[in-house]
């Protein structure tokens, strides 16, 4: 399995099993993490607690990852799961920006929940595939006959 690693600056005391997103560069130049809240995009998640100000290295792996991370809510298995407050899990609500993954067993509010992460089409990237895939039907129908007339 591949991975990568970088280092990064911690922003605020950060619970062990919480989303995490890259913040922006501080004063010094130096990448920072901080904790997920309902209008991020989840880009990593704790693995142990973490304190405002300390470096640690941050591990991105190839392949499927499943997430423990800590349930805002009691929740089923199977569930789509979204970035909740202080970067827990939970249902969507209607400030909820961005699929998380699915649940693989049932949980209760503060238990630690086993996420298979996978990424939605609610960032950027998942809205220029769907533009993209728009284009495409697009022209393929012209093809078959909605567009010139003429046969391919």
């Amino acid at each position: 399995m591949k991975s990568i690693e970088f280092k990064v600056k911690v922003m605020g005391d950060i619970p062990a099993h919480r989303l995490l997103v890259l913040g922006p560069v501080d004063s010094e130049g130096n990448r920072t993490v901080e904790v997920a809240d309902s209008d991020a995009a989840a880009d990593f998640v704790s693995v142990r607690n973490l304190t405002d100000g300390e470096f640690t290295t941050v591990t991105l792996r190839d392949g499927l990852q499943v997430w423990e991370v800590e349930s805002n809510a009691d929740l089923k298995k199977g569930t789509w799961v979204y970035v909740g407050p202080n970067g827990t899990i939970g249902h969507r609500t209607s400030i909820s920006f961005e699929h998380v993954g699915y649940l693989l067993e049932d949980v209760k509010k503060g238990e630690l929940a086993k996420v298979l992460r996978r990424e939605s089409f609610a960032s950027g990237w998942g809205l220029d595939v769907n533009a993209r895939l728009a284009d495409l039907e697009s022209r393929v129908s012209s093809l078959e006959g909605g567009g010139s007339g003429g046969q391919v």
